[in-house]
């Protein structure tokens, strides 16, 4: 499949939040609970797109993965991790989202944004980058090391009223090519 990838712009926010909670489905259906899942809306998920949007951060990156046809089938989102994240993380940025549809992973699109994200975040001059990932998620946490994360503390919470634990991956120095 032939995908480029780009900046996000306000005219990608439904496909964005599509990819958002599609991905949030296909990634998470194996360990968390219908319930969890369920209350997912592509309408909230572009209500929150659309804010983000609106007060972009010039040392933040949001890009977007777009197939021929001008479908978005993936984006990932970096900047500086916010005060009351910094001590938890660890880090001066964090890479708050990446999201692939399941029938484009393992192509290297996930790769190619997060290089995106990387040589951005390295060229404002921050030397070391963050994510978190839920435990359960082993894909993404083999994908996540394979780039060069380290995994570190953990957190939990309640998402949607189920106990999740996530974990810290850090970047440090941000990798400069993946």
């Amino acid at each position: 499949m032939t995908v480029i990838v780009r900046d996000g712009r306000e005219a990608d926010v439904e496909g964005i939040a599509r990819v958002h909670v599609q991905g949030w489905r296909e990634s998470y259906g194996d360990f968390l609970s219908p319930e969890a899942l369920a209350g997912l809306s592509v309408e909230e998920r572009a209500r929150m797109w659309r804010s983000i949007l609106a007060t972009p951060d010039p040392k933040g990156k949001l890009l977007v993965a777009e197939a021929l046809g001008g479908e978005i089938v993936g984006f990932a989102r970096g900047g500086p991790v916010s005060p009351k994240g910094a001590d938890l993380l660890g880090t001066e940025t964090e890479i708050f989202a990446i999201y692939l549809l399941d029938r484009v992973k393992r192509q290297g699109i996930g790769r190619r944004l997060m290089a995106g994200i990387f040589g951005h975040l390295a060229e404002q001059g921050f030397g070391s980058t963050g994510l978190w990932v839920l435990k359960d998620n082993l894909p993404a946490r083999r994908f996540y090391e394979a780039l060069g994360g380290v995994a570190g503390r953990e957190q939990s919470f309640d998402l949607r009223g189920q106990m999740v634990t996530e974990v810290a991956y850090r970047f440090e120095p941000i990798p400069h090519s993946t």
